[in-house]
């Protein structure tokens, strides 16, 4: 069983993670045109799939960020999050391998932000390890109810 200090801890890293992943996605779902542009500098997807994910995934950032706020569906909300970071983690490294110099398109929709590879990534494992850690302390008890 969590002590009380152990829940309080992974409410405020789920309230916390829930707020990045709100930001984020109001930022897009406030201006998509700019977001299309970042996910279009990003190239890798075909023009009708950049404007696909361009509408999505600002929605998707959303929901994950108020369940996860509000503690409803949390245990889902917490491993898309996860996975997500995994996939832009994957691709920031990727985008290095390949040469391209692009904002992340994370919390800015500047295309004239540079990209830091280093301190995205930082950020990222750290926005990874909250969903991780929300995964881990609430899985178990949501399987034996």
């Amino acid at each position: 069983m969590a002590t009380p200090n152990h829940n309080f801890i992974t409410v405020l890293i789920r309230v916390g993670l829930g707020a990045v992943f709100l930001y984020s996605g109001t930022i897009k779902v406030i201006d998509p045109s700019a977001f299309t542009g970042i996910v279009t500098n990003y190239q890798l997807l075909s023009p009708s799939l950049v404007v696909a994910t361009a509408i999505v995934l600002p929605w998707i950032e959303l929901l994950c960020g108020m369940a996860l706020i509000f503690g409803r569906f949390e245990i889902g909300a917490a491993l898309l999050t996860t996975l997500m970071m995994v996939v832009f983690i994957g691709i920031g490294f990727y985008n290095v391998y390949r040469g391209l110099d692009i904002a992340c398109g994370c919390f800015s929709l500047s295309a004239r932000e540079p990209a830091n590879i280093i301190s995205n990534t930082a950020r990222d494992l750290a926005i990874l390890g909250a969903g991780a850690w929300i995964l881990k302390t609430s899985w178990k008890p949501a399987l034996s109810r």
